[in-house]
C-alpha cells in the first residue's frame, strides 16, 4: 500500500516588520527586545564614569539594545584588522575598543533600571485599588442600609469623583471597617486582608499621585538610575569616538558608516569582507550621534 506523501511542515510566516527589517538591513527586532544587559558591566564601568564632569554629561533619548547592536556590528567589521590598526597613535587603545561590546551590555542594563513609577508600578497599583474599593464601598453600602454602618461616613466616600479621590476612598474605607471592627464582626465577608491591603494601597498610591496643578517629584531612586544610565551612555559615546569611529575612519576613510555605524543608525549591516580588504558595497545610510 502506498504511503500517504509526508506533510509539510509550514515555515514561519513572515510579518510586515520582518520583510521591513529585511528589506531595509535594520537591526532585526530580537536586538531591541531580546539583549540582556550584564550588572556587572554597569558597575565596573560606573566607576570610570563617575569621573566625567557633570556638565559633560550626555542623556540618553535613544533605544541602548540599538546601541549595542551598532557596537557590535562595528567592533565585528573592525576584528580582522586589528593589527593593521596597533599603528594609530593615542589615544587610540585596542583594550579600550574591545571594551565596548561589554560596556554596551552595561548601558543595556542601566536602561533597564530606569523606572519612572517608582516605588512600584502605578498603573497596576490604580486597578487593584479599584477593585478593593468596589469590594469595600458595596459592603459599606449595604451595612449602611442594615443600619451597621453610619450613612454619614459611607455617603461621605460614596461623594466626589476622580482617581486621587479614588484612592482616598480605599484608605477612608479601610479606616471605617477598622473603627467599627466590633459592630461587624459575623456580618460582612470582607477580609482583614482585604481592609489591609486597601489601606496599603491608598497610601502608595496617595505618595505617587501628584495634586491637581502641582509638580511631579521625581523619587531619588529613579534620580539615581537616570544618572547612573547618562553617565554610562556618555563614556560609550566618547569611546566610541575615540576608538571605534577612529579605527573605521582610518581603515574606510569616507566609507565608514558602512562598515562601523553612528551609535543611532538603523540601517547597520554586517560589514561584507572583500578578497582585498577594502571597503565593501553594502549600504550604511544612518541617523548620525551627534559626534
Amino acid at each position: 500500500m502506498p504511503k500517504a506523501p509526508a506533510k509539510k511542515t509550514p515555515g514561519k510566516q513572515k510579518t510586515s516588520a520582518d520583510r521591513k527589517t529585511a528589506r531595509e538591513g535594520a537591526a532585526p527586532r530580537s536586538a531591541s527586545s531580546e539583549i540582556q544587559g550584564s550588572a556587572e558591566a554597569a558597575a565596573d564601568f560606573l566607576q570610570e564614569a563617575q569621573s566625567i564632569p557633570a556638565r559633560e554629561i550626555r542623556p540618553l533619548r535613544a533605544d541602548a539594545a540599538l546601541i549595542h547592536h551598532n557596537i557590535s556590528v562595528g567592533l565585528d567589521a573592525v576584528s580582522s584588522r586589528e593589527a593593521e590598526l596597533l599603528t594609530l597613535p593615542a589615544p587610540f587603545d585596542l583594550d579600550a575598543m574591545r571594551s565596548l561590546r561589554r560596556l554596551a551590555l552595561g548601558l543595556v542594563y542601566a536602561a533597564a533600571q530606569v523606572d519612572r513609577s517608582s516605588p512600584g508600578t502605578a498603573k497596576k497599583l490604580l486597578k487593584r485599588a479599584h477593585e478593593l474599593r468596589d469590594v469595600l464601598l458595596s459592603a459599606a453600602v449595604a451595612l449602611m442600609k442594615a443600619g451597621v454602618l453610619p450613612a454619614q461616613k459611607v455617603k461621605k466616600i460614596m461623594a466626589g469623583s476622580g482617581a486621587r479621590d479614588m484612592v482616598q476612598d480605599c484608605v477612608d474605607l479601610a479606616q471605617l471597617f477598622r473603627d467599627h471592627a466590633a459592630e461587624l464582626r459575623g456580618k460582612t465577608a470582607v477580609t482583614r486582608a482585604q481592609i489591609d491591603e486597601a489601606s496599603t494601597v491608598g497610601d502608595q498610591l496617595l505618595a505617587l499621585l501628584k495634586p491637581k496643578g502641582a509638580k511631579a517629584k521625581t523619587p531619588a531612586a529613579v534620580k539615581d538610575a537616570v544618572e547612573a544610565r547618562d553617565r554610562l551612555w556618555t563614556l560609550l559615546s566618547l569611546r566610541h569616538e575615540e576608538q571605534l569611529r577612529r579605527a573605521g575612519m582610518w581603515l574606510w576613510v569616507d566609507k565608514v558608516d558602512e562598515h562601523v555605524p553612528p551609535l543611532l543608525s538603523r540601517a547597520a549591516r554586517k560589514a561584507k569582507r572583500t578578497n582585498g580588504g577594502g571597503a565593501d558595497q553594502g549600504s550604511g545610510d544612518g541617523i548620525p550621534d551627534g559626534g
